[in-house]
């Protein structure tokens, strides 16, 4: 075998190893894209999860808070009431 033939499949085995591993990297990117994408997937649907969680507490609190208003205006007619009745039988 001379200098040149040995030369010569040094360069192909070479160029063989680069493009096998091109390839495989090639093939890593794409499988570290699909991962990410997944993750922040997870992560989007977690966010709307707390926030829909997040909406109906303040819905609740809301409800609970009108409630709480609407039995406090009752107690404040019936004492305004009460001191009228109270006035008038004076």
């Amino acid at each position: 075998m001379e200098l040149q033939t040995t030369f010569y499949i040094l360069g192909i085995v070479f160029m063989a190893v680069m493009l096998i591993l091109l390839i495989a990297l090639v093939i890593s990117v794409f499988v570290i894209r699909a991962k990410v994408v997944e993750i922040q997937n997870q992560i989007q649907e977690k966010i709307d999860e707390i926030t829909h969680i997040a909406d109906r507490g303040s819905d609740l609190v809301a409800s609970v808070g009108g409630k709480v208003a609407g039995a406090a205006a009752d107690a404040v007619v019936n004492l305004i009431d009460n001191k009228r009745h109270k006035k008038k039988h004076r």
